[in-house]
């Protein structure tokens, strides 16, 4: 693993977002690898969660925050690229929770 000295900005600002999570749910995310990939223009996406769920363990959890994607539409204010990854995390943590699609826009993210 890598120190906090060694993130570039970008992973600071990932590390930053899982930081401001509620405890609870930086819990939840200890086992679950959060990558940061330049693959989003290749997905349409800023982030992708792939697993079967906090409620099972048949499949390996993941949560892919892309850079490409993110700096692409949000880098040019460092403040408005910061809160999109906090809401991108946010996004396929509740994926994660068991939230689909449709449920995590419910709930805004």
């Amino acid at each position: 693993m890598r120190s906090p000295d060694d993130l570039d900005d970008f992973e600071s600002l990932v590390a930053d977002a899982i930081d401001a999570l509620p405890e609870q749910f930086q819990e939840v995310l200890a086992n679950v690898p959060v990558i940061v990939s330049d693959r989003g223009a290749e997905t349409h996406a800023y982030g992708h969660y792939s697993g079967d769920g906090l409620a099972r363990d048949r499949y390996e959890d993941r949560i892919v925050i892309y850079r490409d994607t993110l700096e692409r539409d949000f880098g040019h204010d460092r403040e408005l690229l910061a809160r999109q990854v906090e809401r991108t995390l946010r996004h396929e943590l509740a994926h994660h929770l068991g939230w689909d699609e449709p449920g995590v826009g419910d709930l805004g993210l």
